[in-house]
C-alpha cells in the first residue's frame, strides 16, 4: 500500500467521497494507478479520516416502545430493536444498539462491570475501538466455565479492555461454590479479593438478564443448577437473575442460598452503581426483564419489539 501523508490522504478522500470524482479520475488527475487510488482509500479508512455509517430507520413503533418504558420505569436510556424472524439477526441487531448506546456513554478514566452472555458478547464484538483513556473493566461475577467460553465473563472482560485500551480485573472462581466455607475461603485470595474490592468504585456495569425458567436459564445452561432446582427457585418465587443473582416479580434479590454462595457481587453494591445497563430480548425474557426494572436493578435496558410489547401488556 503506498504510504502517504494525512494531508493527502485527507484531499484525495474529499475529491472521491465530497466531489464525486471516480478512482480513475483520480489516478489522473495525480498521476498515478487506479488501485494504488483504491488502496490509499482503503488507508483512509484504516485511519480513520473516513468514517462510513449506515443510519437505519427506526419505525415509530419502536420508538414510541422506548419512550413508554423510560417514562414508565423512569430510565436514563432505552433502546428497542425491531424482532426480526431470525433470532440470531436480532441478536446481531440488540448488539449494535447496544455498543451504540456504550460509546454514548465512555469516558477517560471508568471503571466499567461486565456480567456474561450472548447478548453482551453481541455488543462487544460491535463495539469500534475507543480511544478513551485509563479504563478498567471489571468482571462481575465468576466464571460458568460456557460451553462457549466467548460468552463468559473472564473473555468478555478481556476483550472489553482490550476495545477500550484498558486494563481489566478478572475474577479467578466459579461464580457459584457449594458453600459459604469455600466462599470465605476464597474470598481471602489476594486477587479475588481486589476484583471484589473494585466492585466498589464501577461507574458502569452491562448486565444480562436471564429468565429463571429452566429451558431459557443460563445457570441451567452452564451447570450450576439442575432442572429440578431451577423449579425448586421457581417455586421459591424466582422470576430471573442478573449476576447470578435471583430475584422475584417486584425486583427484589431473594434471601436464599444459591444468592449467599455467588462469587461476585452483591445486590447493595449493584445498586451503588451509577448507571446499569441491562441487555436482553426474547418474550421468554420479558417476565424477568420487567422485574428487573420494577425492582430498580438497571437504569437503562436494550430489548428487541417483542420483549417490549410483552412488558408493556403487563403493565
Amino acid at each position: 500500500m503506498i504510504q502517504k501523508d494525512r494531508n493527502f490522504l485527507i484531499e484525495l478522500a474529499k475529491k472521491y467521497y465530497l466531489e464525486g470524482l471516480s478512482q480513475q479520475e483520480i489516478a489522473r488527475f495525480y498521476n498515478i494507478s487506479r488501485p494504488s487510488v483504491s488502496n490509499i482509500l482503503k488507508q483512509c479508512k484504516e485511519e480513520k479520516i473516513v468514517e462510513i455509517r449506515i443510519q437505519e430507520s427506526e419505525s415509530s413503533l419502536v420508538s414510541a416502545l422506548a419512550e413508554r418504558l423510560k417514562k414508565d420505569y423512569s430510565l436514563y436510556s432505552v433502546v428497542v430493536v425491531p424482532t426480526e424472524d431470525d433470532r440470531r439477526a436480532t441478536l446481531s441487531s440488540l448488539g449494535r444498539a447496544a455498543a451504540r448506546l456504550v460509546e454514548s456513554k465512555l469516558k477517560d478514566r471508568q471503571k466499567i462491570g461486565i456480567s456474561w452472555g450472548s447478548t453482551l458478547y453481541q455488543l462487544v464484538d460491535s463495539l469500534s475501538v475507543q480511544s478513551v483513556v485509563d479504563v478498567e473493566v471489571i468482571q462481575l461475577a465468576g466464571s460458568l466455565g460456557m460451553t462457549n467460553p466467548s460468552y463468559d465473563g473472564y473473555e468478555l472482560t478481556r476483550r472489553l479492555s482490550q476495545k477500550l485500551n484498558g486494563t481489566c480485573r478478572l475474577m479467578q472462581a466459579p461464580v457459584i461454590v457449594k458453600n459459604l466455607k469455600l466462599k470465605k475461603l476464597l474470598l481471602q485470595e489476594p486477587l479475588i479479593l481486589e476484583t471484589m474490592n473494585r466492585m466498589k468504585v464501577i461507574d458502569l456495569a452491562l448486565v444480562g438478564i436471564s429468565s429463571d425458567l429452566p429451558e431459557y436459564s443460563s445457570m441451567v445452561r452452564a451447570g450450576f443448577l439442575s432442572e429440578d432446582e431451577a423449579q425448586n427457585l421457581l417455586s421459591r418465587g424466582a422470576i430471573g437473575h442478573v449476576c447470578a443473582l435471583h430475584y422475584d416479580k417486584s425486583g427484589s434479590i431473594l434471601d436464599i442460598s444459591e444468592n449467599a454462595r455467588v462469587v461476585g457481587i452483591d445486590d447493595n453494591t449493584l445498586k451503588e452503581i451509577p448507571e446499569v445497563i441491562g441487555v436482553a430480548c426474547g418474550t421468554e425474557k420479558a417476565d424477568a426483564i420487567l422485574a428487573a426494572l420494577k425492582g430498580g436493578l438497571v437504569d437503562s435496558i436494550v430489548t428487541d419489539e417483542d420483549a417490549a410489547l410483552r412488558m408493556l401488556s403487563q403493565s
